[in-house]
């Protein structure tokens, strides 16, 4: 390892450690010994007959600069850990933060990490009532996520970065992911990890254009096939859809916007103009096409059904949805135009 403590519990870099001093690991504690030579690098490592089981000597020096940059960061709020063992469940976050009697695990996370591993962590973390912080390195950084990505390690809609070359956070909050486009977000540059507040994202759509790319999918034949034959059996065509389908910019679609929208117009219009459905057995209808965890989906089914409130479409009461009226769909002379 190339970092370690020294007798005043302070973290010392292996290139500048001086060779008469005492050095002790960050996990076990156990006194460390520093090494140098011509062709390795400065660095410690445990005595012989070591049993230390917290501390990696694998790790990449992102990984391990970047934990000890942060874990300096946020000893202000209270008590840190640099990978506490917490026995029960046989994990060990790179730092544990204690304020307040209230722990938070903080994971920075730099390579990649599938699914499993990752619920696997997280509800570790829940059975000890520890909150769980995932911060994410570089390598994240400069790749295009794909949302399923982004939403696997956002925590109250926000994604969070820390590059230690430029020794700051990047906070990415207010997602959306408009049709025929890529993910939108606000960001902000900080030297804090918490308390960032941004200010809100305007949805800016171009209905025309968001029109004329669908139009464009329609003649190349590109729709799935059996929503244009359930469309055709029931007497319509999907270019005369109503325009509040292309009003979306929902994040965290397995489909596109439009698609969500139509689907949820086609559910109104079988429960009926005047009519009232169960919230719950709509929303689940709904669900099956949104990523993510059931607080995600939720969330996103609110905004849509707020979206169908403001327009006068439906008017929400308890548990219970009254459709008042039906989006209306345009006949060939009413077709939306073309123009971008």
């Amino acid at each position: 390892m190339i970092i370690a403590c020294d007798i005043k519990n302070r973290y010392i870099q292996a290139s500048q450690a001086d060779k008469t001093a005492d050095y002790f690991c960050p996990g076990c504690r156990e006194k460390v010994i520093l090494k140098s030579g011509d062709i390795k690098q400065k660095h410690f490592s445990h005595c012989i007959g070591s049993t230390c089981a917290t501390f990696t000597e694998n790790e990449t020096l992102q990984h391990l600069v970047g934990k000890i940059e942060i874990a300096d960061n946020v000893q202000q709020y209270g008590q840190i850990q640099i990978e506490a063992v917490l026995p029960n469940i046989q994990q060990r976050p790179d730092i544990l933060l204690i304020c307040e009697n209230k722990k938070i695990a903080i994971e920075y996370q730099c390579s990649p990490i599938s699914q499993q591993k990752l619920n696997q962590r997280n509800e570790g973390y829940k059975k000890e009532n520890i909150q769980v912080i995932w911060i994410l390195g570089d390598n994240y950084f400069k790749r295009r996520m794909s949302q399923a990505s982004i939403i696997k390690f956002m925590k109250d809609n926000a994604l969070i970065f820390y590059l230690p070359e430029k020794k700051h956070f990047v906070h990415r909050q207010q997602f959306t992911k408009p049709d025929f486009t890529g993910v939108k977000f606000t960001e902000h540059i900080s030297k804090a990890l918490f308390n960032i507040e941004l200010s809100p994202q305007r949805k800016n759509l171009n209905l025309s254009k968001q029109v004329y790319k669908l139009q464009h999918l329609i003649m190349q034949r590109r729709i799935e096939p059996r929503l244009v034959d359930y469309l055709y059996q029931n007497n319509r065509l999907l270019i005369h859809a109503p325009t509040w389908i292309h009003e979306g910019n929902t994040f965290g679609l397995k489909i596109s916007n439009w698609h969500w929208r139509l689907i949820a117009v086609l559910f109104l219009e079988k429960i009926g103009q005047q009519n009232i459905v169960n919230k719950q057995q709509l929303s689940e209808k709904l669900s099956i096409f949104l990523l993510g965890n059931e607080k995600f989906k939720q969330q996103k089914i609110a905004d849509l059904y707020h979206d169908l409130e403001i327009n006068n479409y439906i008017l929400q009461h308890g548990n219970y949805i009254l459709v008042r009226r039906l989006p209306r769909w345009k006949n060939e002379k009413q077709q939306k135009t073309l123009k971008i």
